[in-house]
């Protein structure tokens, strides 16, 4: 009787382990570095990403040109591989980027 229950307290045991261990890798958070860059009309910026929780992104870049303001969605990047771009160019004014996102794919 008493095998029985260390028995089904172990089971127990490395059900609830596994759990843990599934949503901490999971739960892996981004290292994401952003550069900023000066185009001839406008700005731009360029996210790489070394880890995250899909092996895909896109960097959105909120730009701003006097009272207009838009997203640019930028290319598609690689974690680990390749970096995403997104510029703001306008044809009055010079936009700049105010901000920027990454989002996962």
């Amino acid at each position: 009787m008493v095998v029985r229950r260390f028995i089904a307290f172990g089971v127990a045991f490395v059900f609830f382990l596994t759990g843990l261990v599934g949503n901490a890798v999971g739960a892996v958070p981004p290292r994401c570095d952003a550069h900023f860059y000066g185009l001839g009309n406008g700005e731009g910026v360029s996210v790489f990403c070394s880890q995250g929780p899909s092996d895909r992104f896109r960097v959105v870049a909120y730009c701003e040109s006097g009272l207009a303001s838009w997203n640019e969605y930028g290319t598609f990047g690689s974690t680990a591989f390749d970096d995403s771009d997104a510029q703001c160019r306008g044809l009055v004014g010079t936009p700049h980027v105010a901000g920027h996102r990454v989002d996962w794919l």
